[in-house]
């Protein structure tokens, strides 16, 4: 079964929460990755199996920010990578091990490359109910470093794949022998100082640059020695709540207020944030509370992509 790219700001990166403990992604370039994020993009939750996917001359020249006449050769290398690749997944604590390879078939043909992820991948790409983390695709296709990337698909497991919102700050932590792990540095730069400096803070630096949040960390000690480190996360929009007037508090609180009604009304657990998207159907012009379309639910996630606060700000709009 073939399904065409889909490369929109809204398409997303799902994956199970051990995805990064089992990728052996260290070892895979850069641009590499970035193909490999591509086609786990394009799985849907529904999805029972992998489809093939297509990705044109044009396309792939821009995705990986390259010249057409240079297409052929790159992709050619990266596949080579890719299908030497593989997954090694080893349980907690235990002498055993399981691995198996990223793609099962790549192919270019007639300036089209065709890729299919292994089958073995299923479990923790497709059919994902709990414990999943689904960044933007976008946010990584800007990366311009393999630790950025990693660090900010660990990030956005701890917060919970959503960008702050312009009122939250987030807060958590990673230890420091996981993010050693997950980018590959356990016997690189063993000073504390250097692994801050080479990767820690040029990956905060490029996240902060492109996926709209500012992120700032203090270390934690166990004794003597730093052994992990607090983040905190905010909107690049940032906004304190106390700054806010009242009445548009009241009214965004009114529209909560209506949405848990109205999912009571269908024998749905009420929520009390809901989504943005739920409040839009809340509103005059939506009174037959008819349910978003598919490509209605795809422009509201392009649109506000960086900002959950879509709340906040429509409310700001109308005062």
């Amino acid at each position: 079964m073939e399904r065409e790219l889909d490369t929109r700001d809204s398409v997303r990166v799902v994956t199970a929460n051990n995805f990064l403990k089992a990728s052996n992604l260290e070892n895979i370039s850069l641009k590499a990755r970035k193909l490999l994020y591509l086609a786990i993009a394009q799985c849907r939750q529904d999805d029972k199996e992998f489809y093939t996917y297509k990705v044109t001359a044009t396309e792939f020249a821009d995705l990986m920010g390259i010249q057409v006449s240079h297409v052929y050769q790159e992709a050619d290398t990266l596949t080579d990578e890719l299908m030497a690749g593989f997954m090694k997944c080893v349980p907690p604590g235990a002498k055993r091990f399981r691995k198996f390879k990223l793609f099962d078939t790549c192919e270019y043909e007639k300036g089209v490359l065709t890729i299919q992820l292994d089958k073995d991948m299923t479990p923790i790409l497709l059919n994902l109910k709990r414990d999943f983390t689904q960044p933007l695709l976008s946010d990584f296709m800007k990366m311009r470093s393999g630790y950025s990337m990693t660090i900010w698909h660990l990030m956005q497991r701890e917060m919970q794949s959503h960008k702050t919102g312009v009122t939250d700050i987030v807060t958590f932590s990673l230890t420091l022998e996981e993010l050693r792990s997950a980018t590959g540095t356990t016997d690189k730069f063993e000073r504390l100082s250097q692994f801050k400096a080479k990767v820690l803070d040029k990956a905060i630096a490029e996240i902060q640059s492109n996926c709209g949040v500012i992120v700032e960390y203090k270390n934690v000690k166990t004794g003597r020695f730093v052994t992990g480190f607090k983040f905190t996360a905010r909107s690049l929009y940032y906004i304190d709540r106390s700054e806010i007037p009242e009445r548009v508090i009241q009214h965004a609180e009114a529209g909560k207020r209506r949405i848990a009604a109205e999912q009571q009304k269908r024998g749905m657990t009420p929520t009390l944030t809901p989504e943005p998207e739920e409040l839009l159907l809340t509103e005059p012009q939506h009174q037959h509370h008819r349910p978003l379309t598919q490509m209605e639910k795809e422009q509201y996630s392009q649109q506000t992509k960086n900002a959950e606060q879509l709340d906040i700000f429509s409310f700001l709009d109308r005062q």
